[in-house]
């Protein structure tokens, strides 16, 4: 988590600006914290207060309700973070009912859930429900399970090689393609 924090930090100043280098500042006055970090913490305060629902991980619906109402939670405690137009309008509508969203938000925000259950069906399981609460469309899900997993094998010992073939073979992503050849 703290490493998705950082990262966040330090891409904040490049996120509208992309560089294909490896050779950057890390940090400057202009580093801050985005919409991923408040959206990576709700997830842990899900999660880490999930004692009050007991059947959090039982119940596919609590679990979702609970990640859904911390969401909204922390996205009005900093309205001001960068969400996107979509997930602001999720933010101040008075359903919490998802927008099939595709993009990257649910698996930017998941790294709490690779870190906080015990077995790679469970990572996917809660990566899932995390998502669809906002991201219910098929890529956002599966983004969110990809991340959430690789977070999983690396914190049970998994190795690069072992953590990229599952992920290639599972979610169907092409690991092998080099930052240069991305437009």
């Amino acid at each position: 988590m703290l490493g998705a924090i950082i990262s966040d930090v330090i891409g904040s100043t490049f996120e509208w600006h992309n560089v294909k280098s490896v050779d950057f500042q890390l940090f400057s006055n202009q580093s801050r914290f985005t919409d991923d970090t408040v959206m990576t913490i709700a997830i842990a305060d899900a999660i880490l207060n999930k004692e009050r629902h007991k059947n959090f991980i039982i119940d596919s619906i609590e679990s979702k309700k609970t990640y859904a109402y911390k969401l909204r939670e922390y996205g009005k405690k900093y309205p001001d973070a960068g969400y996107g137009q979509m997930f602001n309008e999720w933010l101040s509508s008075q359903e919490l009912t998802p927008y099939k969203s595709f993009g990257n938000g649910s698996a930017m925000r998941v790294s709490p859930i690779g870190f906080a259950f015990d077995s790679l069906e469970d990572v996917l399981k809660e990566a899932k429900r995390s998502a669809v609460v906002t991201h219910n469309h098929r890529e956002g899900i599966k983004g969110a399970e990809a991340v959430a997993s690789a977070v999983f094998l690396a914190r049970t010992g998994s190795n690069k090689k072992q953590i990229k073939d599952f992920i290639e073979k599972k979610f169907r992503y092409n690991l092998s393609q080099r930052l240069d050849d991305m437009i």
